[in-house]
């Protein structure tokens, strides 16, 4: 049974491959996914769910967040952690409590992540890790999904699925962690053209987004400007 941080519908909106933890299998299991009606349908409605987690994530904790957990975690110990965390749970569907603490029981050094020792690790560290491994692969799903429409959108989707992908993408990207921003406004501008200057020149001069969101969309206008200006 799915955990409090993965919920029913979630899952249902998350198929495989969207929902594999490992970028490498989920990059090459989505490439050679063909984009018939059926994927096209199923990749727009997992876009929208994880637009919509991604966009509460930063609504709740802004442009960074560490999930509570100590640095430690995400920089000397990452890559051992961040190998075992996939191993234990491949997909979005095995991030549970059970799983997470059976991980956290069998691989996490208390004392070296923490600097505390604990016979079995408390309940808010399996909740902060399990929050932590279930956005690693939302963030990671949408980061997938952006690409396979930049791919299959010039040739495949028809005009009202490419506006539909287009809209979505424009609401959020405000709204998004910067991470993300870089992935999604170089995908406005594939499906939609220097038709949106306006709203990439919108995003650059807004003060209350992230400097590196502002840049990468003060980029993405002047790349529309260079392509109208007189050879």
């Amino acid at each position: 049974m799915a955990g409090p941080w993965v919920a029913p519908e979630m899952l249902a909106a998350v198929p495989v491959p969207w929902r594999l933890a490992d970028p490498v299998e989920r990059g090459k299991a989505t490439s050679e996914l063909p984009p018939d009606p059926l994927h096209r349908v199923e990749a727009l409605t997992a876009l929208q769910t994880c637009l919509g987690y991604l966009v509460d994530v930063r609504d709740r904790y802004g442009d960074e967040t560490d999930w509570g957990l100590p640095k430690a975690f995400f920089d000397d110990y990452w890559f051992i952690l961040y190998t075992r965390l996939k191993q234990s749970m491949p997909t979005l569907a095995d991030v549970t409590p059970e799983k997470v603490r059976a991980w956290a029981d069998a691989y996490l050094d208390s004392e070296d992540v923490f600097g505390v020792t604990w016979t079995t690790p408390p309940d808010e560290v399996i909740d902060s890790i399990g929050r932590s491994w279930a956005f690693f692969i939302l963030q990671g799903a949408t980061e997938s999904l952006v690409r396979w429409f930049r791919g299959v959108g010039p040739d495949q989707l028809d005009d009202s699925e490419r506006a539909r992908v287009v809209n979505l993408l424009k609401e959020a990207t405000p709204r998004l962690q910067w991470r993300l921003t870089i992935v999604t406004i170089p995908a406005i501008l594939d499906l939609d053209g220097s038709e949106e200057k306006g709203y990439f020149d919108r995003l650059a001069n807004d003060p209350g987004l992230h400097e590196k969101t502002r840049a990468e969309a003060e980029s993405v206008s002047a790349f529309i400007d260079r392509q109208h200006e007189p050879i």
